[in-house]
């Protein structure tokens, strides 16, 4: 899997200060029914509306670039995204799940500097794993839902602000805790990143090279010189979107780098030998997985999302993370096909599709009732993995490829290895 952190190759020419729009829908996993105020944030800027009755949200003018997109709504599981393009029409949906049965909450206001403020960044972390996100409302409220017993820390994070942290504990007993904490970030200031960007074909000349703040008005930006070092100045506080570009180069996106004072942040971009001006773009959407009632819930971590070119035998694949997202970048234009598969759901596919821009496609896998486990699966024993499925059975990720082109319409059996 692809961390936050890591760099997202992206092909494009150059970055010009072009306005973006994006669009979407927030429908619940378990229903499909829409989601009305509905938080929905672009992290790294001061960006968020909520939905409206339809469960539609809609930006208009961002400054074009990388950016991870927040969605939450009370009572329902946050969605954070990794890395989307936003650019001219650009469409990314939400399907957010409700809690599971016997869990816990925490719930408060969040405030910027005394005041709560809405589009502050919630997470809920035990140890270094993150259990749980929220977005603050307008009336700076949020919730994180879906917690077990444990200790945890409560971090803030908000554009132009410092992070705050807290530290809650939800008691091991047989009750559910629904508990209340506020947090309150303070305001930053502004600050200088400085770094080089590299270039893998010229150690000599490195200058040209633009990197710029994404998701700022005015803009933040600047040129490398000769040694490929820059500065750049006036940068804000709060996890930020940083991209590094030169025409002929795949660019180098971070989203999501914390700035709290001054900062070195250094890029590498690699030289596209093969079509170093043709178009490229990228596949993205959440694998959501309908558990029937009852069952146990199951991490969105390890569904495979395949691509393939109809006429052709090009085809790339990717695991979605614990949010159910995926992404496949880098594709030419063609005509399409994708599809999704889960041990133990039913597998889909997506009708052929002509791509000539970015596209968003999500999957909804039912379960499949007479899926067989392996042995084990009727005692106390574990099946054919540790892990437990959605009814009481075992669940396996798919780690091979999947073989596409042997179903070109949706399956009514889950794939096997």
């Amino acid at each position: 899997m692809r961390a936050l952190h890591t760099v997202l190759l992206v092909l494009i020419a150059a970055l010009p200060a072009v306005a973006g729009d994006l669009q979407g829908t927030v429908t619940r996993s378990d229903s499909g029914a829409a989601v009305p105020a509905a938080r929905v944030a672009i992290r790294g800027t001061d960006y968020k509306v909520i939905t409206d009755m339809n469960g539609h949200y809609n930006f208009n003018n961002i400054p074009n670039g990388s950016y991870g997109l927040g969605c939450a709504a009370p009572g329902l599981r946050a969605a954070f995204t990794r890395a989307v393009w936003i650019g001219a029409g650009t469409t990314r949906d939400f399907s957010l799940d409700p809690p599971g049965a016997d869990t816990s909450s925490v719930h408060g206001i969040a405030s910027c500097a005394g005041s709560p403020c809405a589009g502050v960044l919630l997470y809920v972390s035990e140890g270094n794993n993150v259990r749980g996100r929220g977005l603050s409302g307008p009336d700076g409220s949020y919730d994180v839902v879906g917690l077990g017993p444990e200790s945890y820390d409560l971090r803030g994070l908000a554009y132009g602000h410092l992070p705050a942290t807290a530290v809650f504990n939800i008691p091991n007993d047989d009750d559910t805790h629904d508990l209340e904490l506020n947090i309150d970030l303070s305001a930053g200031g502004t600050y200088t990143l400085t770094g080089v960007v590299g270039l893998s074909d010229n150690p000599l000349d490195l200058s040209g090279s633009s990197v710029r703040c994404n998701g700022q008005s005015p803009a933040i930006s600047t040129t490398t010189g000769t040694g490929g070092s820059y500065r750049l100045e006036g940068v804000p506080a709060g996890p930020l979107s940083f991209t590094a570009s030169k025409i002929g180069y795949r660019s180098s996106t971070r989203i999501d780098e914390l700035i709290t004072g001054n900062r070195t942040v250094n890029f590498a971009l690699s030289k596209d030998e093969d079509e170093p001006t043709d178009p490229r773009y990228a596949i993205s959407g959440t694998v959501n997985l309908q558990i029937p009632d009852g069952g146990s819930p199951i991490s969105l971590l390890g569904s495979r999302v395949s691509v393939w070119e109809v006429a052709g035998d090009f085809h790339a694949t990717d695991s979605t993370d614990s949010d159910g997202n995926y992404r496949i970048g880098g594709l030419p234009p063609g005509k399409y096909q994708t599809g999704a598969a889960r041990e133990g759901f039913s597998s889909q596919t997506i009708d052929p599709f002509d791509l000539s821009g970015n596209r968003t496609e999500n999957f909804t896998l039912p379960f499949y009732p007479d899926y067989d486990w392996g042995p084990g699966t009727d005692g106390d024993d574990a099946g054919c993995s540790s892990a437990a499925g959605p009814a009481g059975g075992a669940f396996l990720f798919l780690l091979q490829p999947i073989p596409w082109r042997r179903r070109r319409h949706p399956s009514s059996h889950p794939t096997h290895r």
